[in-house]
């Protein structure tokens, strides 16, 4: 089965004993799925369909949490025995109350069209789909996202779940981007009944998504900030089994016009700095430590909750999801990343497959041979993500490809084992050169404001965005005409294929007019017919480029704190700027070159900086060869034997 593209909402030995003495009793599996492998997993469906409840939830100060919950049917008829349950926790509503064609309302429920709850309802399980305080027809009001309240009410969720009768008592959860990172939120309470979650396409530190090196997505902040607040106020809202009428529904909404929105926090001056607080009522204030969960890894690696990430390389948070992985070295952890951006793969055969076979084994005891086999898989793209020629093409050669697990590479660490690095020097004439880059010279550039990642970027997918002029698709840009507003460097034809695995990482040496301005570094793959297909790209702030210790491991990339006393204006002697470039896996094929591109701004995506009204614009200088030179350094697999 083929992903359902156009859905989207948005270990240590004593602490596998524990799990192993909390784990569900082991039960017996079909022989059809018994250790089928990665990607590979299946069993029937026991259940053809599944009724709907829903009801409000009390949180310990008072406020009531609408909470809908699924039963599996069989024939219409109710599962009798307590089965596992999965959480789906979110600020996206749970489900929205719309008439029909012909004036009937009905409930549109997030659980009945979401294809991997369904796959997990027909199998034994039940669902809980809940929407965060301050948000759908839950009451109170939201303190932004991932808040104090909102992080707390999913300890006291997740425990009435498991209290219910149609529960056993074990709870996973899912979702993607913001339901992803309600599962780490949640990870870090510790409720007795979470035996494990499954978080996709989720990051642990918000603020390197939001100013990402100190520039600004005011594209994605705008859009996301904007629905999510017309939904907040919205009285499209189901409301509960209990509330015919929906005036307690409307009485919730009412509540939320005391919510506090991204898009309005973030206009503020200050939450460009990383150590940014925001005070707000009773006391409490909002900050990017709140708002994250980067700080609570210690917490999270010694809960004995179970972790499954699930990454993409074209996604948001490339880096930050495998970076999570490696900063949880006690954990009971997987991770898989294909090659999907963030609604990518979605309800795959192998997504379903992992997700099935994870909760099998932690809700369900089963033994399927999960956790025997080596707790990375990653996907190694051959193909691009450039938008093609034939219009009836809706997925990429990757993202067809991917959907065989025999495709994917397993690995026993994050970055994998046995990488090794290989730089390229800036050089004359726009060259990319394996050697030293030859003799001092310079590049000047004069930025251009209209200057783009492309039309479409994997950061407006993150709002769940697609193309406007191919519905329903997610490919990018071909990248000629973009990188003719920047400055480009480039390597002859490749002797022999390349695999890039991880993150690469630029140093450029920099002089300006100005005293600060943003850079955006873009990798490319360049194919026979001279066609330049976007790979990952970069960002900083030059202000923002001192370098200093990372309160967490990094993975050795550079690591820019942004705290005031860290800015630092461009003098006027040359200055290095280390950027780092979202995680990827690669193959540049034999004759194919690799393109390093440079610019000022992505006018589609990020606030235009120094000047907002883009017409003062920086003359650029790269410093090249010499003592002041600037280079790529792109993580290398060994060839395949």
């Amino acid at each position: 089965m083929k992903p359902k593209t156009g859905f989207l909402t948005l270990c240590s030995v004593p602490l596998l004993a524990t799990a192993l003495a909390c784990a569900p009793a082991g039960g017996d599996l079909p022989a059809a799925g018994e250790h089928a492998g990665f990607g590979a997993y299946t069993r029937e469906a026991t259940y053809d369909g599944a009724n709907r409840h829903s009801v409000y939830v009390p949180m310990p100060d008072g406020v009531r949490v609408s909470v809908d919950y699924f039963i599996p049917t069989s024939e219409g008829v109710e599962a009798s025995e307590p089965l596992p349950t999965i959480l789906h926790y979110t600020r996206y509503t749970r489900a929205f109350q719309i008439e029909d064609e012909d004036g009937n309302t009905r409930i549109f429920a997030q659980a009945e069209q979401d294809p991997v709850l369904q796959h997990m309802l027909h199998r034994g399980y039940t669902v809980a789909v809940a929407d965060a305080r301050g948000t759908g027809a839950s009451f109170g009001v939201h303190n932004g996202a991932f808040s104090v309240e909102e992080t707390a009410d999913s300890y006291h969720i997740i425990e009435w779940i498991a209290a219910q009768p149609w529960s056993d008592g074990n709870v996973g959860m899912q979702g993607r981007s913001y339901p992803g990172m309600t599962q780490y939120q949640a990870a870090t309470q510790r409720p007795a009944a979470l035996k494990a979650i499954f978080a996709e396409m989720a990051g642990p530190t918000p603020y390197d998504f939001v100013f990402r090196g100190g520039t600004y997505k005011n594209e994605f902040i705008g859009t996301w900030g904007a629905g999510t607040k017309a939904a907040d106020l919205s009285t499209r809202a189901a409301p509960v089994d209990d509330d015919p009428d929906g005036s307690l529904r409307d009485a919730a909404v009412a509540e939320h016009a005391g919510n506090l929105w991204a898009h309005e926090m973030l206009a503020e001056a200050g939450p460009g700095l990383r150590n940014w607080k925001l005070d707000i009522e009773d006391g409490n204030h909002v900050s990017w430590d709140t708002i994250g969960t980067s700080d609570d890894w210690t917490a999270i690696d010694t809960t004995g909750i179970a972790i499954y990430h699930l990454a993409g390389w074209l996604d948001i948070y490339a880096t930050q999801q495998p970076m999570a992985f490696a900063n949880l070295p006690n954990a009971l952890q997987k991770m898989m990343i294909g090659p999907w951006i963030h609604s990518g793969g979605y309800g795959g055969d192998v997504h379903n497959a992992e997700f099935l076979r994870w909760y099998d084994h932690w809700l369900k005891g089963i033994d399927n041979g999960v956790m025997d086999e080596a707790p990375v898989h990653y996907y190694v793209m051959e193909g691009s993500h450039t938008l093609p020629d034939d219009p009836q093409v809706a997925l990429s050669l990757d993202e067809e490809r991917a959907e065989d697990p025999a495709t994917w590479t397993a690995a026993d660490t994050w970055p994998p084992a046995g990488l090794s690095n290989r730089r390229f020097a800036l050089a004359g004439e726009g060259t990319l050169s394996a050697g030293s880059g030859g003799g001092a010279g310079r590049d000047e550039y004069t930025v251009d404001y209209s200057s783009s990642v492309g039309s479409f970027s994997r950061w407006m997918n993150g709002h769940g965005a697609s193309r406007q002029d191919r519905q329903g698709t997610t490919f990018f840009d071909e990248r000629s005409a973009e990188n003719a507003r920047a400055l480009t460097y480039t390597t002859g034809p490749m002797a022999e294929a390349m695999t890039i695995v991880g993150h690469p990482v630029v140093h450029l040496s920099v002089t300006s007019t100005h005293d600060d301005g943003d850079f955006f570094v873009y990798l490319e793959e360049v194919d026979a017919d001279d066609r330049s297909h976007y790979v990952t790209e970069g960002a900083l702030r030059a202000s923002y480029r001192a370098v200093g210790d990372a309160p967490w491991d990094d993975l050795g990339l550079p690591f820019h704190r942004g705290h005031a006393e860290d800015l630092q204006p461009l003098p006027d002697e040359p200055v290095e700027l280390a950027i780092d470039l979202m995680a990827t896996a690669v193959t540049i094929d034999e004759g194919h070159r690799l393109r390093l591109t440079i610019a000022g701004a992505d006018a589609a995506n990020h606030a235009l900086y120094p000047d907002p009204e883009g017409v003062d614009a920086p003359t650029v200088t790269i410093h090249r060869g010499g003592d002041d030179g600037s280079w790529l350094d792109v993580p290398v697999a060994p060839p395949a034997p």
